[in-house]
């Protein structure tokens, strides 16, 4: 879980950065945008429109990738979107050209599936860590259920869904912050969540492997 709400911090990071930084857009999901994209076709303003379109299939492309990089790949895929998000980073980052309003939100619309998938269980529980609306759906029914029925194990799980969302939303306010202090540049700072969920997930591998040793008597 730990891993997770980590994880739920990079998710919260890039929305914040492009919706901050880069015309509104929120580059984690495609509800919006493809809502968008059919309002400036219907307003003539093709040029966004191809933006979007081309948003859309990138997005497309990031799940591709998702699924032939699992079935080829033995590595962790947790570590495979960590090291796809650093380098969506650094490509933003390093390069001037790539911060400009459209291109800027590109990498970080292929990698925000990579992620999703990567990290969509934890504890028993799916939940997505690049955007909010089944987390709050889940969070409210949830707790409700505890409520009525005093049930500590869906209070758990309410917990859970709640401190997601938290997670979340710490990562917004990191990018938020920063883009205050210095614009575009503050991609950087998504290191900060991503260095912790590396952190996280490492200290999760150890404690497997340390159960696995006890279990088999080593």
């Amino acid at each position: 879980m730990r891993v997770h709400f980590a994880a739920s911090m990079i998710g919260g990071f890039w929305g914040g950065y492009t919706i901050f930084n880069h015309m509104d857009i929120f580059g984690n999901a495609q509800t919006g945008n493809l809502i968008k994209m059919v309002l400036e076709m219907c307003q003539g303003d093709f040029t966004f429109v191809g933006f979007m379109l081309l948003s859309f299939l990138i997005y497309c492309g990031g799940n591709v990738f998702y699924v032939l990089v699992r079935r080829r790949v033995k590595i962790s895929m947790k570590i495979v979107s960590l090291i796809c998000s650093s380098a969506a980073v650094i490509l933003i980052g390093a390069i001037p050209f790539v911060r400009s309003d459209f291109i800027a939100c590109y990498p970080i619309v292929f990698v925000a599936p990579i992620q999703w998938n990567a990290f969509k269980i934890a504890g028993g529980n799916s939940s997505s860590t690049i955007f909010s609306s089944n987390n709050v759906r889940q969070a409210a029914i949830l707790t409700t259920n505890f409520v009525l029925t005093k049930d500590r194990k869906t209070g758990g799980r309410a917990a859970f869904y709640w401190l997601t969302l938290l997670s979340f939303h710490i990562g917004v306010a990191l990018s938020c912050l920063t883009s205050l202090l210095v614009g575009v540049h503050s991609i950087w700072f998504c290191f900060v969540p991503i260095a912790l969920t590396a952190g996280a997930y490492y200290l999760y591998q150890n404690q497997k492997f340390r159960v696995a040793g006890l279990v088999s008597g080593k």
